[in-house]
């Protein structure tokens, strides 16, 4: 059962009105663009998404698309949306949300149809005026999704799109990251008063403070079974101390429940139980004890137990009895104190365990035993446990093993703080379970870890009691991952004295961790890349020499960057150049003189800076050109004796260097043979 807290200063329905009209009447470019908004509120059975205040009716608005991520990147449309045509139509809208959100309150049905009525002529959910808040309403008006189907404990965003008639997008919202269950946060809630009597019980909690809940709910455990309690709702406010009301006939309790309530938010989201309050039939019979209550020691172990006596002098003495189970083991007794106690603080106590208690007095003049109802609580130590020990483990690719040991007891978990790798403070990253053994294992894979840093690591234990310890000693680790450098920016090449001298940007002034360079080259259009250096060989300048290329020849150049921890740039620098041509010197013109069964061939002393071969050739019409001999620079005369008289013959020269590159032809001589 629920209800809805009737306070001043606190409004929800109003509020809520207010943030969605502000919400969707404000301006697209201004308050929406790509910025994040809320738009769609956890739930208890998944993510309510409001669209828009228009109706999706055709006149402005087609429908409503709405798209679900769970990374901002990859959407998934989820759902389109369009308003009911006609009241049956709504109306069935309406009696298939009301059970999820009708505590929200509803109106009566025929002014429900009014109020549609208003917002099918005017387009917009306003017209239900104190109304178009209401969860119910606006889901069944087609203008909220209720995603059942998002994934539990994962933030997912929504991406809301308004479309007009032909798909044409209208506008488009983009919600904050959101996830459910989620459990709200109010003021702190303790268990004020109980009363029985033979016909009514009643039960009342209070909170203070500025938080208060908008709804409650009650409910109970009976055999080991929970069920929703049937009775009566109420609350008030004095100043800032709100009071939530329970009560039912008693004529019911056939057997003993345990009740507690639970604070709801706007839609259903229920905050941390209270305690648990027992109440039975024996309550009722036996009226001797009265008001019993088991009170958690807020400074420090232990459970003060608190009763009242309605004939006090006619009891002899007040024995106590404690269980760590409410009916699976003997109740033991704890002390026995005198009539006129009405309180009795219990230390020997393990902490958060629940202990249930029952008093047992003694009729002076019947010489008849009484027991009263049983009553329980759990104690918290509100000491600091005991720092654990924390130690770097075995080495995981990509990420950071830590062991952590406890050293103390009664622990619920650990919690586990990193830096951000660049100032000193710690962030929580992880909540750890408490550990079977004595040792826990944390694996650190967080994609925010860099492999260039080192970060620090410390642990805190956790008490049973939610006492969180101080930081254990620090440890320093780097993440085994693989790190990437930056590449050069800039590049260049140039050909000098046939080598090609490649020159780049030194990467160490704006990365100090560089270490050097590795080099590769291939030959353009089809060859692949090779390294130059050999390949354990790091380039620690940014300069390097290729003497090893070919004339006439186009080689594309790639520079990657290489760190002092072994990483290497993700992209490299590029550049390509054509290693030009060899071009000979023509030779010098020759001249020949015939004689008799001969030809002498002469030709000047070349003029020369490097040493080159002189080549002679010889032809016919209509043949090959045919090598006679090769000569140095300083010879200048060949006499031809393989000759026919009467023939004609041509000869012209050529240079050749010792990469047999050759030049152009010399200018012919012919002569006959005399």
């Amino acid at each position: 059962m629920r209800t809805l807290i009737k306070s001043t200063g606190h409004n929800p329905s109003i509020w809520m009105t207010l943030f969605i009209v502000s919400l969707f009447l404000s301006p697209f470019s201004s308050l929406f663009g790509q910025n994040e908004v809320e738009i769609a509120f956890p739930a208890p059975k998944g993510i309510v998404v409001f669209t828009g205040m228009e109706l999706a009716d055709s006149k402005k608005i087609a429908s409503y698309s709405v798209e679900r991520s769970l990374d901002k990147k990859k959407w998934e449309k989820v759902a389109e949306l369009t308003s009911p045509q006609g009241w049956d139509a709504f109306y069935v809208n309406f009696n298939k949300w009301k059970e999820d959100f009708g505590f929200q309150g509803v109106p009566e049905t025929d002014e429900l149809q009014e109020l549609w009525r208003n917002c099918e002529t005017a387009g917009v959910i306003d017209s239900m005026r104190y109304w178009a808040s209401s969860t119910v309403i606006r889901l069944a008006a087609g203008i909220a999704w209720y995603d059942q189907t998002a994934a539990e404990d994962t933030p997912t965003w929504y991406k809301v799109r308004a479309l007009g008639t032909g798909g044409a997008v209208i506008s488009e919202h983009y919600s904050v990251a959101v996830q459910y269950p989620y459990i709200p946060q109010f003021d702190e809630v303790s268990f004020a008063e109980k009363n029985v009597d033979k016909s009514l019980f009643y039960l009342k909690w209070q909170s203070k403070g500025d938080f208060p809940a908008p709804y409650f709910s009650v409910r109970y455990y009976e055999n080991g079974e929970l069920k929703s309690a049937g009775g009566s709702l109420a609350a008030y406010q004095v100043e800032d101390t709100k009071y939530y009301l329970y009560q039912d006939s008693t004529r019911y309790l056939k057997s003993e429940r345990q009740y507690f309530m639970n604070r709801e938010d706007f839609y259903g989201n229920k905050a941390v139980a209270s305690d648990r309050v027992l109440v039975s039939d024996a309550s009722v019979a036996r009226g001797v004890f009265a008001n019993t209550r088991a009170v958690s020691d807020p400074k420090s172990l232990g459970i003060a137990l608190h009763w009242k006596i309605s004939n006090a002098p006619l009891i002899e003495n007040i024995q106590i009895y404690r269980s760590d189970t409410f009916d699976g083991k003997p109740y033991e007794e704890l002390a026995s104190i005198s009539v006129s106690d009405t309180s009795y603080m219990d230390r020997s106590i393990v902490p958060d365990r629940i202990y249930y208690y029952y008093l047992v007095g003694e009729n002076r003049l019947h010489h008849e035993s009484f027991q009263s109802n049983i009553f329980f609580n759990a104690g918290y130590d509100k000491l600091k446990p005991a720092p654990p020990s924390i130690s770097q483990g075995k080495a995981v690719q990509g990420g950071v093993e830590i062991e952590i040991r406890p050293n103390d007891k009664y622990l619920s978990g650990f919690r586990v703080y990193r830096n951000d790798g660049y100032t000193a403070k710690l962030y929580l990253i992880s909540d750890l379970p408490e550990p079977d053994g004595n040792l826990v294992v944390y694996t650190d894979t967080s994609k925010t870890l860099a492999g260039d840093k080192s970060y620090l690591y410390a642990a805190t234990a956790v008490s049973t009691s939610s006492v969180e310890s101080d930081f254990s000693d620090t440890l320093t680790i780097r993440p085994s991952i693989k790190t990437n450098p930056p590449s050069p920016n800039r590049i260049s090449a140039h050909e000098e004295e046939r080598t090609v001298k490649i020159i780049w940007e030194d990467v160490r002034t704006r990365h100090r961790a560089t270490c050097g360079y590795n080099i590769y080259r291939r030959e353009l259009p089809d060859g692949k890349f090779a390294s130059l250096p050999p390949t354990d060989t790091i380039v620690t300048v940014p300069m390097f020499v290729d003497t090893d290329v070919q004339p006439d020849k186009t080689y594309e150049y790639a520079v990657q960057t290489v760190d002092d921890l072994g990483g290497t740039s993700e992209s490299m620098a590029l550049y390509s150049i054509h290693v030009k041509k060899i071009v000979l010197p023509v030779p010098p013109n020759l001249w020949v003189t015939p004689s008799e069964g001969k030809v002498t061939i002469q030709w000047n002393e070349p003029s020369i800076t490097r040493p080159l071969k002189v080549n002679l050739y010889r032809y016919q019409r209509g043949q090959n050109p045919q090598l006679l001999q090769s000569f140095s620079p300083a010879e200048q005369q060949f006499t031809d004796t393989k000759v026919k008289k009467g023939e004609l013959y041509f000869y012209f020269t050529t240079f050749s260097d010792e990469e047999n590159n050759e030049s152009f032809r010399s200018k012919e001589a012919g002569v006959r043979v005399e």
